[in-house]
Protein backbone atom coordinates (compact mmCIF):
# COMPACT_ATOMS: atom_id res chain seq x y z
CA UNK A 1 0.00 0.00 0.00
CA UNK A 2 1.14 3.64 -0.88
CA UNK A 3 1.56 6.08 1.95
CA UNK A 4 -0.89 8.23 3.04
CA UNK A 5 -1.57 11.37 0.91
CA UNK A 6 -3.59 13.50 3.22
CA UNK A 7 -5.29 12.68 6.80
CA UNK A 8 -8.71 10.99 4.90
CA UNK A 9 -6.19 8.01 3.48
CA UNK A 10 -4.44 7.92 7.13
CA UNK A 11 -7.33 7.40 8.82
CA UNK A 12 -8.97 5.09 6.67
CA UNK A 13 -5.40 3.37 6.44
CA UNK A 14 -5.72 2.84 10.82
CA UNK A 15 -9.63 1.96 10.24
CA UNK A 16 -8.65 -0.86 7.60
CA UNK A 17 -5.66 -2.04 9.66
CA UNK A 18 -8.07 -2.22 12.68
CA UNK A 19 -10.58 -4.86 10.44
CA UNK A 20 -8.01 -6.87 9.64
CA UNK A 21 -6.84 -7.10 13.27
CA UNK A 22 -10.42 -7.71 14.26
CA UNK A 23 -10.80 -10.83 11.32
CA UNK A 24 -7.89 -12.29 12.02
CA UNK A 25 -8.59 -12.05 16.21
CA UNK A 26 -11.64 -14.15 14.92
CA UNK A 27 -9.54 -16.73 12.93
CA UNK A 28 -7.44 -16.91 15.81
CA UNK A 29 -10.19 -16.78 18.46
CA UNK A 30 -11.97 -19.70 16.32
CA UNK A 31 -8.82 -21.93 16.16
CA UNK A 32 -8.04 -21.38 20.11
CA UNK A 33 -11.75 -22.66 21.04
CA UNK A 34 -10.79 -25.82 18.55
CA UNK A 35 -7.78 -26.59 20.82
CA UNK A 36 -9.36 -25.98 23.80
CA UNK A 37 -12.07 -28.31 23.44
CA UNK A 38 -9.28 -30.61 21.78
CA UNK A 39 -7.07 -30.55 24.53
CA UNK A 40 -10.07 -31.15 27.03
CA UNK A 41 -11.29 -34.26 25.21
CA UNK A 42 -7.86 -35.67 25.08
CA UNK A 43 -7.33 -35.13 28.83
CA UNK A 44 -11.30 -36.87 29.28
CA UNK A 45 -9.86 -39.46 27.16
CA UNK A 46 -6.91 -40.17 28.86
CA UNK A 47 -8.68 -40.08 32.62
CA UNK A 48 -11.39 -42.30 31.09
CA UNK A 49 -9.09 -45.19 30.08
CA UNK A 50 -7.23 -45.03 32.99
CA UNK A 51 -9.57 -45.24 35.79
CA UNK A 52 -12.40 -47.79 33.91
CA UNK A 53 -11.33 -51.19 32.77
CA UNK A 54 -11.78 -51.31 29.67
CA UNK A 55 -10.58 -54.81 27.41
CA UNK A 56 -7.74 -52.71 25.73
CA UNK A 57 -4.39 -52.42 26.80
CA UNK A 58 -3.28 -49.85 29.16
CA UNK A 59 -0.88 -48.10 27.12
CA UNK A 60 -3.73 -46.85 24.43
CA UNK A 61 -4.17 -44.55 27.50
CA UNK A 62 -0.89 -43.18 26.25
CA UNK A 63 -2.38 -42.05 23.07
CA UNK A 64 -4.49 -39.15 24.34
CA UNK A 65 -1.96 -37.92 26.90
CA UNK A 66 0.57 -37.68 23.89
CA UNK A 67 -1.77 -35.64 21.95
CA UNK A 68 -2.22 -33.60 25.04
CA UNK A 69 1.27 -32.48 25.34
CA UNK A 70 1.70 -32.33 21.32
CA UNK A 71 -1.34 -30.07 21.30
CA UNK A 72 -0.45 -28.21 24.07
CA UNK A 73 2.40 -25.83 22.85
CA UNK A 74 0.42 -25.28 19.77
CA UNK A 75 -3.00 -24.00 21.67
CA UNK A 76 -0.42 -21.64 23.75
CA UNK A 77 1.05 -20.05 20.38
CA UNK A 78 -2.50 -19.45 20.03
CA UNK A 79 -3.30 -17.61 23.36
CA UNK A 80 -0.16 -15.45 22.74
CA UNK A 81 -0.87 -14.17 19.04
CA UNK A 82 -4.39 -13.54 20.35
CA UNK A 83 -2.68 -11.22 22.82
CA UNK A 84 -0.42 -9.93 20.54
CA UNK A 85 -3.26 -9.25 18.16
CA UNK A 86 -5.03 -7.32 21.13
CA UNK A 87 -2.19 -5.03 21.57
CA UNK A 88 -1.98 -4.16 18.04
CA UNK A 89 -5.56 -3.19 18.19
CA UNK A 90 -4.94 -0.70 21.12
CA UNK A 91 -2.06 0.39 19.31
CA UNK A 92 -3.59 1.42 16.25
CA UNK A 93 -6.88 2.14 17.88
CA UNK A 94 -4.21 4.89 19.52
CA UNK A 95 -2.98 6.11 16.24
CA UNK A 96 -6.69 6.78 14.70
CA UNK A 97 -7.63 8.60 17.59
CA UNK A 98 -4.39 11.04 16.95
CA UNK A 99 -5.35 10.99 13.20
CA UNK A 100 -8.97 12.30 13.88
CA UNK A 101 -7.86 14.35 16.47
CA UNK A 102 -10.01 12.98 19.51
CA UNK A 103 -6.70 12.38 21.33
CA UNK A 104 -3.61 14.13 19.54
CA UNK A 105 -1.42 13.59 23.31
CA UNK A 106 0.05 10.66 24.25
CA UNK A 107 0.27 11.20 27.99
CA UNK A 108 3.37 11.14 27.83
CA UNK A 109 4.89 14.68 29.18
CA UNK A 110 8.77 14.30 29.22
CA UNK A 111 8.45 16.99 31.97
CA UNK A 112 11.12 14.96 34.00
CA UNK A 113 13.64 15.92 31.38
CA UNK A 114 12.94 19.58 31.47
CA UNK A 115 16.05 21.51 33.21
CA UNK A 116 14.21 24.78 34.53
CA UNK A 117 17.19 26.83 32.61
CA UNK A 118 16.57 25.81 29.35
CA UNK A 119 16.21 28.43 26.77
CA UNK A 120 12.82 27.52 25.25
CA UNK A 121 11.42 23.71 26.17
CA UNK A 122 8.27 25.52 28.72
CA UNK A 123 8.67 28.70 26.50
CA UNK A 124 7.57 27.15 23.08
CA UNK A 125 5.77 24.26 25.21
CA UNK A 126 8.24 21.51 24.03
CA UNK A 127 7.89 19.43 27.24
CA UNK A 128 4.44 19.52 29.54
CA UNK A 129 1.45 18.98 28.66
CA UNK A 130 -0.28 19.57 25.33
CA UNK A 131 2.92 19.82 24.06
CA UNK A 132 4.99 19.41 21.31
CA UNK A 133 6.73 15.96 22.94
CA UNK A 134 3.30 14.80 23.92
CA UNK A 135 2.21 14.72 20.35
CA UNK A 136 5.48 13.02 18.91
CA UNK A 137 6.21 10.19 22.16
CA UNK A 138 4.88 7.26 20.98
CA UNK A 139 8.57 5.67 21.77
CA UNK A 140 7.68 2.29 23.05
CA UNK A 141 10.40 2.43 26.02
CA UNK A 142 11.55 5.69 28.54
CA UNK A 143 14.73 5.52 27.17
CA UNK A 144 13.32 6.23 23.64
CA UNK A 145 11.41 9.06 25.33
CA UNK A 146 14.74 10.58 26.27
CA UNK A 147 15.94 10.22 23.20
CA UNK A 148 13.21 12.22 22.16
CA UNK A 149 13.32 15.14 24.43
CA UNK A 150 17.21 15.35 23.63
CA UNK A 151 16.23 15.41 20.11
CA UNK A 152 13.94 18.25 20.53
CA UNK A 153 15.85 20.00 23.17
CA UNK A 154 19.39 19.78 22.04
CA UNK A 155 19.26 21.11 18.01
CA UNK A 156 21.84 19.85 16.11
CA UNK A 157 23.73 20.61 13.81
CA UNK A 158 23.82 20.80 9.86
CA UNK A 159 24.98 17.54 9.02
CA UNK A 160 23.39 15.72 11.91
CA UNK A 161 20.46 16.98 11.00
CA UNK A 162 20.51 16.26 7.40
CA UNK A 163 21.23 12.85 8.46
CA UNK A 164 18.31 12.17 11.18
CA UNK A 165 15.91 14.09 7.80
CA UNK A 166 17.41 11.14 6.04
CA UNK A 167 16.68 8.06 8.71
CA UNK A 168 12.89 9.95 9.33
CA UNK A 169 12.29 10.00 5.37
CA UNK A 170 13.31 6.05 5.24
CA UNK A 171 11.53 5.00 8.75
CA UNK A 172 8.30 6.92 7.80
CA UNK A 173 6.31 4.20 5.69
CA UNK A 174 8.27 1.70 7.72
CA UNK A 175 4.64 0.27 9.59
CA UNK A 176 5.14 -2.99 10.33
CA UNK A 177 8.61 -2.41 11.83
CA UNK A 178 6.52 0.27 14.39
CA UNK A 179 4.00 -2.36 15.13
CA UNK A 180 6.82 -4.69 16.23
CA UNK A 181 8.04 -1.95 18.45
CA UNK A 182 5.04 -1.44 20.25
CA UNK A 183 5.21 -5.27 20.76
CA UNK A 184 8.06 -5.38 22.63
CA UNK A 185 7.82 -6.46 26.37
CA UNK A 186 5.24 -9.00 27.88
CA UNK A 187 2.69 -6.17 27.87
CA UNK A 188 1.75 -2.70 26.50
CA UNK A 189 2.44 -1.40 30.37
CA UNK A 190 5.69 -3.04 30.49
CA UNK A 191 8.03 -0.11 30.82
CA UNK A 192 11.58 0.68 30.82
CA UNK A 193 12.30 3.86 32.04
CA UNK A 194 15.51 5.31 31.51
CA UNK A 195 16.96 5.97 35.12
CA UNK A 196 16.66 1.98 35.97
CA UNK A 197 19.17 1.35 33.89
CA UNK A 198 21.47 4.75 34.46
CA UNK A 199 21.17 3.67 38.22
CA UNK A 200 22.18 0.36 37.96
CA UNK A 201 25.55 1.06 35.17
CA UNK A 202 26.50 4.08 37.91
CA UNK A 203 26.01 1.41 40.60
CA UNK A 204 29.99 -0.07 40.12
CA UNK A 205 29.98 -3.56 40.44
CA UNK A 206 31.04 -5.43 43.33
CA UNK A 207 34.66 -7.27 43.06
CA UNK A 208 34.98 -11.17 43.26
CA UNK A 209 38.30 -12.59 43.27
CA UNK A 210 38.54 -15.83 40.86
CA UNK A 211 38.89 -17.97 43.30
CA UNK A 212 35.44 -17.61 44.74
CA UNK A 213 33.82 -18.42 41.60
CA UNK A 214 36.15 -21.19 40.66
CA UNK A 215 35.98 -22.67 44.45
CA UNK A 216 31.76 -22.06 43.50
CA UNK A 217 31.86 -24.35 40.51
CA UNK A 218 33.69 -26.69 41.75
CA UNK A 219 32.09 -27.36 44.64
CA UNK A 220 28.90 -27.18 42.54
CA UNK A 221 30.35 -30.24 39.89
CA UNK A 222 31.65 -31.96 42.91
CA UNK A 223 27.72 -32.13 44.19
CA UNK A 224 26.22 -33.37 41.20
CA UNK A 225 28.95 -36.03 40.64
CA UNK A 226 28.42 -37.23 44.29
CA UNK A 227 24.54 -37.11 43.86
CA UNK A 228 25.23 -39.26 40.17
CA UNK A 229 27.08 -41.62 42.37
CA UNK A 230 24.81 -42.05 45.14
CA UNK A 231 21.83 -42.66 42.34
CA UNK A 232 24.13 -45.09 40.27
CA UNK A 233 25.17 -46.64 43.27
CA UNK A 234 22.13 -46.72 46.21
CA UNK A 235 23.65 -48.96 48.65
CA UNK A 236 26.89 -46.23 48.67
CA UNK A 237 25.50 -43.32 50.21
CA UNK A 238 25.74 -43.84 54.05
CA UNK A 239 29.78 -43.38 52.07
CA UNK A 240 29.06 -40.56 50.07
CA UNK A 241 27.18 -38.34 52.61
CA UNK A 242 30.21 -37.05 54.64
CA UNK A 243 31.53 -36.04 51.77
CA UNK A 244 28.16 -33.78 50.73
CA UNK A 245 28.14 -32.54 53.70
CA UNK A 246 32.13 -31.34 52.84
CA UNK A 247 30.80 -29.69 49.94
CA UNK A 248 27.84 -27.90 51.42
CA UNK A 249 30.12 -26.28 54.10
CA UNK A 250 32.42 -25.06 51.82
CA UNK A 251 29.84 -23.64 49.16
CA UNK A 252 28.24 -21.92 52.42
CA UNK A 253 31.61 -20.55 53.89
CA UNK A 254 32.19 -18.95 50.25
CA UNK A 255 28.47 -17.99 49.63
CA UNK A 256 28.24 -16.15 53.48
CA UNK A 257 31.43 -14.57 52.71
CA UNK A 258 30.77 -12.85 49.91
CA UNK A 259 26.68 -12.40 50.96
CA UNK A 260 27.38 -8.53 51.74
CA UNK A 261 28.40 -8.09 48.18
CA UNK A 262 25.86 -10.45 46.47
CA UNK A 263 22.51 -9.84 47.93
CA UNK A 264 22.54 -5.96 46.18
CA UNK A 265 22.84 -7.23 43.05
CA UNK A 266 20.35 -9.79 44.02
CA UNK A 267 17.88 -7.46 44.64
CA UNK A 268 18.30 -5.16 41.61
CA UNK A 269 14.91 -6.89 40.16
CA UNK A 270 13.78 -3.28 38.30
CA UNK A 271 16.96 -3.99 36.54
CA UNK A 272 16.01 -7.68 35.58
CA UNK A 273 12.39 -7.03 35.05
CA UNK A 274 13.36 -4.74 32.11
CA UNK A 275 16.60 -6.34 30.77
CA UNK A 276 14.49 -8.56 27.77
CA UNK A 277 12.29 -5.84 26.64
CA UNK A 278 15.50 -3.54 26.16
CA UNK A 279 17.57 -7.10 24.83
CA UNK A 280 14.54 -7.42 22.97
CA UNK A 281 14.61 -4.18 21.21
CA UNK A 282 17.95 -3.93 20.40
CA UNK A 283 17.75 -7.50 18.65
CA UNK A 284 15.03 -6.08 16.69
CA UNK A 285 17.77 -2.61 15.51
CA UNK A 286 20.46 -5.16 14.49
CA UNK A 287 18.12 -7.45 12.53
CA UNK A 288 17.17 -4.15 9.90
CA UNK A 289 18.27 -3.88 6.74
CA UNK A 290 18.69 0.12 6.65
CA UNK A 291 20.26 2.37 3.65
CA UNK A 292 21.11 5.81 5.50
CA UNK A 293 23.94 6.40 7.20
CA UNK A 294 22.84 7.78 10.46
CA UNK A 295 20.63 4.17 10.71
CA UNK A 296 23.74 1.83 10.10
CA UNK A 297 25.91 4.07 12.57
CA UNK A 298 23.20 3.14 15.01
CA UNK A 299 23.86 -0.60 14.13
CA UNK A 300 26.76 -0.43 13.84
CA UNK A 301 26.63 1.50 17.79
CA UNK A 302 25.87 -2.16 18.81
CA UNK A 303 28.05 -4.20 16.74
CA UNK A 304 31.06 -3.21 17.64
CA UNK A 305 33.83 -3.44 19.24
CA UNK A 306 31.61 -6.26 20.47
CA UNK A 307 28.18 -6.79 19.39
CA UNK A 308 25.30 -5.94 21.93
CA UNK A 309 22.53 -9.10 20.86
CA UNK A 310 24.67 -11.92 22.39
CA UNK A 311 25.76 -9.74 24.98
CA UNK A 312 22.78 -9.07 26.23
CA UNK A 313 21.07 -12.47 25.89
CA UNK A 314 24.45 -13.92 27.92
CA UNK A 315 23.57 -11.03 31.11
CA UNK A 316 19.89 -11.82 30.24
CA UNK A 317 20.43 -15.60 31.37
CA UNK A 318 21.87 -15.13 34.30
CA UNK A 319 19.00 -12.36 35.02
CA UNK A 320 16.28 -15.45 35.01
CA UNK A 321 18.51 -17.54 37.23
CA UNK A 322 18.12 -14.53 39.56
CA UNK A 323 14.37 -13.97 39.06
CA UNK A 324 13.16 -17.90 39.33
CA UNK A 325 15.73 -19.31 42.10
CA UNK A 326 12.66 -18.44 44.44
CA UNK A 327 10.38 -20.10 42.11
CA UNK A 328 8.68 -23.36 43.68
CA UNK A 329 10.24 -25.40 41.04
CA UNK A 330 13.98 -24.32 41.31
CA UNK A 331 14.45 -23.30 44.69
CA UNK A 332 15.88 -26.49 46.10
CA UNK A 333 18.10 -26.83 43.15
CA UNK A 334 19.11 -22.80 43.50
CA UNK A 335 20.32 -24.03 46.73
CA UNK A 336 22.36 -27.02 46.07
CA UNK A 337 24.23 -24.91 43.55
CA UNK A 338 24.09 -21.43 45.71
CA UNK A 339 22.78 -20.13 41.74
CA UNK A 340 22.23 -17.06 43.27
CA UNK A 341 25.39 -16.43 43.83
CA UNK A 342 26.71 -17.86 40.82
CA UNK A 343 24.60 -15.39 38.73
CA UNK A 344 25.52 -12.54 40.91
CA UNK A 345 28.89 -13.13 40.04
CA UNK A 346 28.42 -12.82 36.52
CA UNK A 347 26.22 -9.80 36.65
CA UNK A 348 29.34 -8.20 38.31
CA UNK A 349 31.71 -9.43 36.07
CA UNK A 350 29.56 -8.98 33.05
CA UNK A 351 28.77 -5.30 34.07
CA UNK A 352 32.81 -4.16 34.49
CA UNK A 353 33.03 -5.72 31.27
CA UNK A 354 30.48 -4.22 29.25
CA UNK A 355 29.19 -1.26 30.92
CA UNK A 356 30.72 1.22 28.92
CA UNK A 357 29.28 -0.35 25.74
CA UNK A 358 26.24 -0.97 27.56
CA UNK A 359 25.75 3.02 27.52
CA UNK A 360 26.45 3.46 23.89
CA UNK A 361 23.45 0.55 23.19
CA UNK A 362 21.20 2.55 25.00
CA UNK A 363 21.75 5.92 23.60
CA UNK A 364 21.69 4.13 20.28
CA UNK A 365 18.05 2.50 21.25
CA UNK A 366 17.32 5.84 22.61
CA UNK A 367 18.10 7.79 19.53
CA UNK A 368 16.19 4.71 17.55
CA UNK A 369 13.15 5.06 18.87
CA UNK A 370 13.25 8.89 18.71
CA UNK A 371 13.64 8.58 15.13
CA UNK A 372 11.20 6.07 14.53
CA UNK A 373 9.08 8.42 16.86
CA UNK A 374 9.37 11.40 14.65
CA UNK A 375 8.66 8.83 11.27
CA UNK A 376 5.66 7.86 12.94
CA UNK A 377 4.71 11.96 12.71
CA UNK A 378 6.15 12.29 9.07
CA UNK A 379 3.80 9.41 8.24
CA UNK A 380 0.85 10.89 10.04
CA UNK A 381 1.34 14.66 8.44
CA UNK A 382 1.71 13.65 4.62
CA UNK A 383 0.60 17.39 4.26
CA UNK A 384 3.65 18.93 5.91
CA UNK A 385 6.70 19.22 4.18
CA UNK A 386 10.60 18.26 4.98
CA UNK A 387 12.96 21.95 5.37
CA UNK A 388 15.89 22.88 3.53
CA UNK A 389 18.13 22.91 5.57
CA UNK A 390 21.77 25.26 4.41
CA UNK A 391 25.09 24.91 5.93
CA UNK A 392 26.28 26.77 8.68
CA UNK A 393 28.42 28.87 6.41
CA UNK A 394 25.51 30.62 4.84
CA UNK A 395 24.32 33.76 6.18
CA UNK A 396 21.43 33.34 9.00
CA UNK A 397 17.84 33.02 7.73
CA UNK A 398 14.36 31.48 8.40
CA UNK A 399 12.47 31.43 5.56
CA UNK A 400 9.01 30.09 5.39
CA UNK A 401 5.98 30.20 3.64
CA UNK A 402 2.12 29.23 5.17
CA UNK A 403 3.85 28.34 8.14
CA UNK A 404 1.15 27.25 10.87
CA UNK A 405 1.55 25.78 14.63
CA UNK A 406 1.99 22.36 14.91
CA UNK A 407 -0.35 21.64 18.00
CA UNK A 408 -3.20 22.73 16.44
CA UNK A 409 -5.30 20.97 13.99
CA UNK A 410 -4.32 21.40 10.24
CA UNK A 411 -8.10 22.61 9.23
CA UNK A 412 -8.25 25.05 11.18
CA UNK A 413 -4.35 26.09 11.41
CA UNK A 414 -4.22 30.11 10.49
CA UNK A 415 -0.76 30.20 8.33
CA UNK A 416 1.69 32.88 7.91
CA UNK A 417 4.77 33.81 5.59
CA UNK A 418 7.87 34.34 7.57
CA UNK A 419 11.31 35.70 6.10
CA UNK A 420 14.08 36.56 8.64
CA UNK A 421 17.28 36.87 7.02
CA UNK A 422 20.03 39.72 6.50
CA UNK A 423 17.72 41.76 5.02
CA UNK A 424 15.21 41.43 7.31
CA UNK A 425 16.56 40.71 10.86
CA UNK A 426 13.61 40.81 13.37
CA UNK A 427 10.07 41.43 13.49
CA UNK A 428 8.19 43.87 15.51
CA UNK A 429 4.51 42.66 16.13
CA UNK A 430 2.06 44.85 17.45
CA UNK A 431 -1.77 43.85 18.45
CA UNK A 432 -3.91 43.43 21.47
CA UNK A 433 -4.42 40.34 23.38
CA UNK A 434 -5.94 37.50 21.65
CA UNK A 435 -4.96 38.41 18.42
CA UNK A 436 -2.34 35.24 17.87
CA UNK A 437 0.93 37.04 18.62
CA UNK A 438 2.39 34.24 20.92
CA UNK A 439 1.03 31.80 18.84
CA UNK A 440 2.82 32.61 15.98
CA UNK A 441 5.84 32.86 18.10
CA UNK A 442 5.17 29.42 19.02
CA UNK A 443 4.88 28.64 15.54
CA UNK A 444 8.11 30.24 14.81
CA UNK A 445 10.23 28.10 17.52
CA UNK A 446 8.37 24.76 17.43
CA UNK A 447 8.80 24.65 13.72
CA UNK A 448 13.01 25.27 14.00
CA UNK A 449 12.34 22.71 16.64
CA UNK A 450 11.03 19.93 14.60
CA UNK A 451 13.27 21.04 11.28
CA UNK A 452 16.96 20.33 13.62
CA UNK A 453 15.20 17.38 15.02
CA UNK A 454 14.72 15.83 11.05
CA UNK A 455 11.03 16.04 11.05
CA UNK A 456 8.68 17.60 8.35
CA UNK A 457 7.64 21.06 9.23
CA UNK A 458 3.73 22.62 8.98
CA UNK A 459 5.00 24.82 6.41
CA UNK A 460 4.26 24.82 2.39
CA UNK A 461 7.85 25.15 2.28
CA UNK A 462 10.76 26.34 5.10
CA UNK A 463 14.85 27.09 4.38
CA UNK A 464 16.76 27.80 7.46
CA UNK A 465 20.28 27.78 8.35
CA UNK A 466 21.83 26.12 12.34
CA UNK A 467 19.99 28.67 14.90
CA UNK A 468 20.14 28.01 18.47
CA UNK A 469 16.64 28.84 19.82
CA UNK A 470 16.22 31.24 22.73
CA UNK A 471 12.72 32.12 23.84
CA UNK A 472 11.12 34.34 26.25
CA UNK A 473 7.17 33.58 26.22
CA UNK A 474 6.27 32.15 29.48
CA UNK A 475 8.10 33.15 32.55
CA UNK A 476 6.44 33.96 35.96
CA UNK A 477 6.91 34.82 39.16
CA UNK A 478 8.74 32.05 41.87
CA UNK A 479 7.92 32.50 45.35
CA UNK A 480 10.21 29.58 46.03
CA UNK A 481 13.31 31.42 44.01
CA UNK A 482 12.27 35.09 45.42
CA UNK A 483 12.03 35.70 41.74
CA UNK A 484 9.91 38.24 40.17
CA UNK A 485 9.02 37.54 36.65
CA UNK A 486 10.36 40.44 35.69
CA UNK A 487 13.65 39.29 36.77
CA UNK A 488 12.70 35.94 35.24
CA UNK A 489 13.00 38.12 32.13
CA UNK A 490 15.92 39.80 32.48
CA UNK A 491 17.71 37.07 33.59
CA UNK A 492 16.29 35.05 30.10
CA UNK A 493 17.27 38.21 27.84
CA UNK A 494 20.73 37.99 29.27
CA UNK A 495 21.20 34.10 28.43
CA UNK A 496 20.06 34.57 24.88
CA UNK A 497 22.47 37.73 24.71
CA UNK A 498 25.13 35.49 25.61
CA UNK A 499 23.96 33.34 23.52
CA UNK A 500 24.15 34.89 20.69
CA UNK A 501 27.34 35.84 21.45
CA UNK A 502 28.57 32.35 20.34
CA UNK A 503 26.49 30.66 18.08
CA UNK A 504 23.53 32.32 15.16
CA UNK A 505 20.57 32.69 17.38
CA UNK A 506 16.82 32.89 17.04
CA UNK A 507 15.30 34.95 19.84
CA UNK A 508 11.47 35.23 20.31
CA UNK A 509 10.27 37.21 22.76
CA UNK A 510 7.16 37.93 23.88
CA UNK A 511 6.20 41.44 25.62
CA UNK A 512 9.38 42.86 26.08
CA UNK A 513 10.11 44.44 29.60
CA UNK A 514 6.30 44.03 30.22
CA UNK A 515 7.28 44.54 33.83
CA UNK A 516 8.37 48.04 33.76
CA UNK A 517 7.19 51.67 32.28
CA UNK A 518 6.98 52.69 28.73
CA UNK A 519 10.34 55.36 28.02
CA UNK A 520 12.20 52.43 30.93
CA UNK A 521 11.22 49.73 28.44
CA UNK A 522 12.22 51.69 25.48
CA UNK A 523 15.59 52.32 26.99
CA UNK A 524 16.05 48.40 28.00
CA UNK A 525 14.31 47.27 24.48
CA UNK A 526 16.62 49.50 22.16
CA UNK A 527 19.61 47.84 23.87
CA UNK A 528 18.77 44.43 24.11
CA UNK A 529 18.00 44.40 20.18
CA UNK A 530 21.19 46.77 19.39
CA UNK A 531 23.28 43.60 20.98
CA UNK A 532 21.11 40.79 19.12
CA UNK A 533 21.88 42.39 15.59
CA UNK A 534 24.73 43.06 16.12
CA UNK A 535 25.29 39.48 16.95
CA UNK A 536 23.74 38.41 13.55
CA UNK A 537 20.42 37.54 15.33
CA UNK A 538 17.44 36.63 13.90
CA UNK A 539 13.80 36.61 15.63
CA UNK A 540 11.00 38.34 16.55
CA UNK A 541 9.26 40.99 19.61
CA UNK A 542 5.65 41.32 19.98
CA UNK A 543 4.30 43.95 22.03
CA UNK A 544 1.28 46.23 23.29
CA UNK A 545 3.01 48.99 23.93
CA UNK A 546 3.47 50.98 19.97
CA UNK A 547 5.82 53.25 21.84
CA UNK A 548 8.46 50.41 20.96
CA UNK A 549 7.58 49.93 17.55
CA UNK A 550 10.18 53.26 16.69
CA UNK A 551 12.58 50.38 16.95
CA UNK A 552 12.09 48.36 13.83
CA UNK A 553 13.42 50.51 11.18
CA UNK A 554 15.55 49.90 8.28
CA UNK A 555 19.02 51.35 10.06
CA UNK A 556 18.82 47.94 12.68
CA UNK A 557 17.05 45.67 9.77
CA UNK A 558 13.53 45.38 11.40
CA UNK A 559 10.25 45.79 10.31
CA UNK A 560 7.08 46.43 12.15
CA UNK A 561 4.30 44.08 11.52
CA UNK A 562 0.44 43.74 13.49
CA UNK A 563 -2.22 41.09 14.14
CA UNK A 564 -5.60 42.74 14.37
CA UNK A 565 -9.07 42.01 13.74
CA UNK A 566 -9.64 42.91 9.27
CA UNK A 567 -12.88 44.10 10.17
CA UNK A 568 -13.07 48.13 11.90
CA UNK A 569 -16.78 47.41 13.28
CA UNK A 570 -15.58 44.25 15.21
CA UNK A 571 -11.80 44.97 16.81
CA UNK A 572 -12.57 41.02 18.36
CA UNK A 573 -13.44 39.30 15.45
CA UNK A 574 -9.70 38.19 14.29
CA UNK A 575 -8.24 36.39 11.58
CA UNK A 576 -4.28 35.47 13.14
CA UNK A 577 -2.76 36.53 10.38
CA UNK A 578 0.37 38.88 10.21
CA UNK A 579 -0.29 42.72 8.22
CA UNK A 580 2.16 45.39 7.34
CA UNK A 581 3.07 48.12 9.51
CA UNK A 582 1.71 49.00 13.11
CA UNK A 583 -1.43 48.10 15.13
CA UNK A 584 -3.76 50.81 13.74
CA UNK A 585 -7.03 49.62 15.93
CA UNK A 586 -7.68 49.78 19.52
CA UNK A 587 -9.84 47.10 21.27
CA UNK A 588 -10.19 48.78 24.77
CA UNK A 589 -13.94 49.90 24.22
CA UNK A 590 -14.66 46.17 22.87
CA UNK A 591 -13.11 44.91 26.05
CA UNK A 592 -15.08 47.03 28.26
CA UNK A 593 -18.20 45.79 26.45
CA UNK A 594 -17.74 42.36 27.12
CA UNK A 595 -17.22 43.18 30.87
CA UNK A 596 -20.73 44.33 30.84
CA UNK A 597 -19.56 47.71 31.81
CA UNK A 598 -20.76 50.81 29.42
CA UNK A 599 -19.47 53.16 27.91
Amino acid sequence: MLPPTNNEELQAFYRERLSSLEREQKRVSSRRATMRIFLLLCAALAVALVAHDFDIPRWLALVPVGAFVLGLPFYLRLRAQSLQLQRLAVFHETNLARANGSETQSGNTGEEFLHPEHLYARDLNVLGTNSLFALLATTRTGIGQRGLAQALLEPAGAQQTLERQQAVRELAPLTELREQIALLGPSRFHQVAASVFDEWLDDPPPSFHPAVRWTLIAASLSLFAVLLAGLLHPREWSTLLPNVAVIFAVQAAVALRVRSRVVPILEASRVANQMQLFADGIALLDQQSFHCARLLALQQMCREPVRATSSLRSIQNQFVIVDQRNSQYFYVVSLLISAGTHAAIAIANWKRRYGSEMRRWIAAWGEFEALVALANYAFEHPQDVYPTLESGTAPAAFEANALGHPLLPEQTCVRNDITLNASTRFYLISGSNMAGKSTLLRAIGLNAVLAYAGAPVRASSLRLTPLAIGASLALTDSLAEGKSKFLAEVQRLEAILTLSRTSPTLFLVDELFSGTNSQDRSLAAEAVLRILVENGALGALSTHDLALTVLADDKNHGINLHMASPDPNDPLAFDFRLKPGVNPSSNALAIIRMMGIKA
